[in-house]
């Protein structure tokens, strides 16, 4: 039975098309595509980078690059035509009576203004309020968005701001004048997964309270099974399937639907080969420990336990995953046994030596042992170098010639499952998922004995990860490397991990193999973090 609601849309794309330039890959960046959104409704726009989400979203905000051209089609807010409105009346419609949240709110706040002179700008621009009336609605607007002490937060700069709160601080900026449309652009992609679920159940309360509809865009179906009430699968701009959420990730039509499902990994780890009891430990760590200090006037004013006696050991051919929120100290662990800092307390041995008690040559030879594979590859390359050349620079620091170093980098290639001739280009040249496995491919040419992924897979589609995750294993399996995997995404660490450490505000709460950790959870943190894990609880197709 058709709901009533979508009678009388908020919001109805109808035969969207938008063209690309004429050297681009394809030729239109969405084609044919209609859907609604209805009052008090959440639809989820998912597709794979390149589908044509986020140009979607951005046609209905009159914000198209000036490359992309709407050929074809309508969009409808409220019965009135946006595409060839002026831009005098899209500035009007935006924050009026429509929103959007961006994917990173770090970069789409501006860093110089206080959080709530930010918010207080759409007031200033769209409204006659004075100046009280504006401060005492955006402590309001705060006060709704969660945030604790509105007076604080409002006065703060973003970078004294958690992820989470940033984006609460974006979100309160698009609601500020409460728009009938929120448009959300990948808004939790970047954050841990309690703050994920804090983030998405108060976009779900708002929407509720106000009946705003939403537009959300992501990739990941956790999410979709959390918040949205209907879905469109989008493939290279053209929607594949369009029904409600039940429909759609239960009993997918499309293949390539039934493929991006089938790519979502499981909350359960698979069944994994044992390690053999007498394989060489390649890293241990005893009490490792890290301080911050911050200073003021020369004087120190603050001590931060970013780790706390971390004590965990990795042998070849095992992977030790360690998993919790932003802050928790993943990171810093990480960071301090690829001695990129220096621990203030503690052990770290590598092939048995002690990291600290080495110095010069010695400390050098030792290093190129452990590498490290970084969440961003676009910042892990110099784009001003060719692939190649990145990935022969460290071998030839070490000594090794280019002829020899170039013949490696071609072997490094096909074992990333890319053609050799990318030597010769640019990282701008590849997508996201080639680029991840080019520093891969970085990483390996220093011949390791263990590698550190430090949220390796965190920015990557669902496919492409799961891809990048075989591909890990693969290559941990066949060249015997231990590996230390960081993320806070307890999915990921389930399908990789043979052991798993969790860990929360420096501390690790608990320690042990993969499959009794995520079978029987003993503390409560790790339990917390299971039930924040989005759609955990929906029997998504098989």
């Amino acid at each position: 039975m058709d709901n009533p609601r979508h009678n009388n849309p908020v919001l109805s794309v109808k035969n969207l098309t938008i063209d690309l330039p004429r050297n681009a890959d394809r030729k239109h960046a969405v084609s044919n595509v209609s859907f609604d959104v209805a009052p008090g409704e959440v639809v989820c726009l998912v597709g794979e980078s390149g589908s044509g989400k986020s140009v979607i979203a951005f046609s209905l905000m009159g914000l198209l690059a000036k490359a992309l051209n709407v050929s074809e089609g309508s969009i409808e807010l409220q019965g009135e035509e946006i595409v060839g409105c002026s831009e005098d009346r899209l500035r009007q419609l935006r924050c009026t009576r429509m929103g959007m949240i961006f994917q990173e709110p770090m970069t789409a706040l501006n860093p110089v203004m206080r959080c709530g002179d930010q918010i207080d700008e759409v007031l200033q621009e769209h409204t006659d309020f004075s100046s009280e009336q504006r401060h005492q609605k955006v402590l309001d607007m705060i006060a709704q968005v969660h945030l604790p002490d509105p007076a604080r937060m409002y006065s703060s700069y973003p970078h004294q701001l958690s992820g989470g709160q940033r984006q609460r601080i974006m979100i309160a900026m698009a609601l500020i004048l409460e728009p009938v449309l929120l448009i959300a652009d990948e808004p939790t992609t970047a954050l841990d997964v309690t703050t994920q679920a804090q983030i998405l159940h108060l976009i779900r309360e708002l929407q509720g309270e106000r009946q705003t509809g939403v537009l959300f865009i992501t990739h990941d179906f956790g999410v979709v099974a959390e918040l949205g009430d209907r879905v469109a699968v989008l493939k290279q701009g053209e929607m594949v399937e369009f029904g409600t959420t039940q429909q759609v990730l239960a009993s997918p039509q499309h293949p390539y639907t039934q493929m991006l499902i089938s790519s979502v990994p499981k909350h359960e780890p698979p069944i994994r080969k044992a390690i053999p009891a007498d394989a060489p430990t390649v890293l241990r760590t005893e009490n490792l420990h890290k301080q911050y200090f911050s200073f003021s006037f020369g004087r120190r004013r603050n001590v931060v336990d970013a780790a706390v006696d971390i004590s965990v050991e990795i042998r070849k051919g095992e992977t030790l995953g360690i998993v919790g929120e932003s802050g928790s100290g993943k990171s810093t662990v990480a960071r301090c046994i690829t001695w990129l800092i220096k621990s203030t307390e503690g052990k770290i041995f590598l092939s048995g030596r002690n990291i600290a008690e080495l110095s010069g040559e010695d400390l050098r030879q030792l290093r190129r042992k452990v590498q490290i594979i970084f969440q961003d590859p676009y910042r892990s390359l110099n784009p001003r170098r060719t692939v190649g050349q990145s990935i022969i620079e460290g071998p030839m620091n070490y000594g090794e010639s280019h002829a020899d170093a170039m013949a490696h980098a071609r072997e490094l290639m096909e074992l990333v499952q890319l053609s050799p001739d990318g030597l010769d280009r640019y990282p701008h040249q590849f997508s996201g998922g080639q680029r991840q496995r080019v520093c891969i491919a970085r990483a390996l040419a220093m011949r390791p004995e263990l590698l550190v992924a430090d949220e390796a897979v965190s920015a990557l589609d669902v496919s492409v990860q799961a891809q990048v995750l075989t591909l890990l294993e693969q290559i941990r399996d066949r060249m015997q490397l231990a590996m230390l995997f960081i993320t806070h995404d307890l999915r990921v660490a389930a399908q990789v991990c043979d052991t798993v450490a969790v860990m929360s505000k420096g501390r690790v709460v608990e320690y042990g193999p993969a499959a009794e950790l995520f079978n029987n959870p003993q503390h409560e943190y790790t339990k917390a973090l299971f039930d924040a894990a989005p759609g955990r609880h929906f029997k998504f197709a098989s």
